[in-house]
């Protein structure tokens, strides 16, 4: 008869490499930068080589993608997923940053219906043409605009086109309101909140900001760095680990082997190899195609389609 209780008993942790290739998906508490992650995830992992895929601000919190070692060369590729966020929002103030950490310049009396405030927050969905905060990292001229902010100096501030989509109302009081949404790369949710204390008449301001996603992640498949270091200390994985051949699950595979694998690492795409993109690459789907070892499941390279060139490697990982 089979013993059941063996079936529900939790599978043997894998071991942590010291020289761990991949991403750490962080669960950032909010009064830390960005920065501030960066560094203890390199004193954490014992590397200088950690980076991460968006800035979070330190009043936010939530869901950090942060690469380890030969994993920065994905930056861009994480980078360009869209992103989810659950936003506080205090009405009745506007502030020069566009949340409550900064100046107020404004406040106005608040008489929130819920029926209102669902209407115009639902207007505010798909792609939009808006300026950019003043206090963010946005370059004019060279110069970041929050450097022209802090030395109160004139400048145009940019415009960018934004997206915003799946607005989903979680709770109100009032004078505040809670959402979850979905938002474009470079999108900002503080613009959102700004732009919907706007349509209300009694202006707003961003009061807390939790990352729930960072394409293709979820939060609940982070850790805080207080956990991330535990599993160090005991040489073990946990699912906050990505390892490298699953960091980009979304963009089609190819497994080579023999000589295939052996040109890759020179940076040469082999006639073989080539033969296989052609039959798999779809230009109207794709951008790129990951190539991976048949043995043992390495990712090796990342190959893109350019115009006039044809397949070219993007990015080739050793280690």
């Amino acid at each position: 008869m089979t013993n059941n209780s063996e079936n529900l008993k939790t599978p043997p942790a894998k071991r942590v490499s010291v020289d761990f290739n991949g991403l750490l998906l962080v669960d950032k508490p909010s009064g830390i930068s960005s920065h501030d992650v960066v560094s203890r995830l390199r004193r954490i992992m014992g590397t200088k080589s950690v980076g991460h895929s968006g800035t979070l601000d330190p009043m936010a919190s939530g869901l950090m993608a942060c690469l380890i070692n030969e994993a920065t060369k994905l930056s861009q590729y994480i980078l360009e997923g869209d992103k989810g966020y659950r936003v506080r929002i205090q009405f009745g103030i506007r502030t020069d940053t566009l949340d409550t950490t900064g100046e107020t310049l404004e406040t106005k009396p608040v008489n929130l219906v819920q029926e209102t405030l669902l209407a115009e927050a639902m207007k505010l969905q798909g792609e939009m043409e808006v300026e950019v905060p003043i206090y963010s990292a946005i370059k004019v001229q060279g110069k970041k605009l929050y450097e022209y902010a802090r030395q109160e100096k004139d400048v145009v501030i940019p415009k960018k086109v934004m997206n915003f989509w799946d607005v989903q109302f979680l709770g109100m009081g009032e004078d505040w309101a809670e959402f979850d949404l979905r938002c474009s790369k470079g999108s900002y949710i503080r613009t959102w909140v700004d732009l919907l204390g706007q349509a209300l008449g009694c202006g707003a301001a961003m009061s807390a900001l939790r990352r729930t996603y960072s394409a293709p992640y979820h939060l609940q498949q982070g850790q805080t760095l207080e956990a991330i270091e535990e599993c160090v200390k005991k040489n073990t994985f946990s699912p906050a680990f990505v390892a490298m051949d699953a960091a980009l699950p979304m963009v089609k595979r190819i497994r080579v082997k023999g000589q295939d694998q052996v040109l890759l690492g020179n940076g040469q795409i082999s006639h073989d190899l080539r033969s296989q993109l052609i039959a798999v690459f779809k230009p109207e789907e794709d951008q790129y195609v990951q190539i991976l070892a048949l043995e043992g499941g390495k990712l090796l390279a990342i190959v893109g389609l350019e115009a006039g060139r044809g397949f070219v490697l993007k990015r080739v990982f050793k280690y």
